[in-house]
């Protein structure tokens, strides 16, 4: 098999898995925000966007794959988000247990709503 195609190998996978039996894309959501914050998320996605805008190449084998094992939960849990909204899965009353605290959570929501609502007022 060719790298390219061993490289898509994963994220082909990750679409598969969902007809494994008893995926509950549930569970993969709980299991996603238990381990990482949205900042996290946030960094991770930016440093590959400017890697990807200055075509600059990871060298460290390591960082590599802690990118690509970020992008592969990150496309897991996008397929299980798309699954709860296209089967019109209940998830308003599944509990969830964060990697942050739920105060922290609000806390960073309520500043970028303020920096949000000032950038607002300052464009109309």
């Amino acid at each position: 098999m060719n790298q390219k195609s061993n490289n898509m190998l994963p994220f082909e996978l990750a679409c598969y898995e969902i007809y494994d039996n008893g995926y509950d894309p549930l569970n993969t959501i709980r299991e996603f925000w238990s381990q990482h914050k949205i900042t996290d998320c946030q960094e991770s996605l930016w440093t590959l966007f400017e890697n990807y805008r200055k075509c600059a190449v990871q060298e460290d084998a390591a960082d590599v794959k802690q990118m690509h094992t970020f992008l592969m939960k990150v496309c897991r849990v996008l397929i299980a988000y798309f699954l709860v909204h296209f089967r019109k899965i209940e998830i308003d009353a599944v509990p969830f247990a964060f990697a942050e605290s739920v105060e922290a959570i609000t806390a960073d929501l309520e500043a970028k709503q303020k920096i949000h609502s000032f950038f607002n007022r300052i464009a109309e």
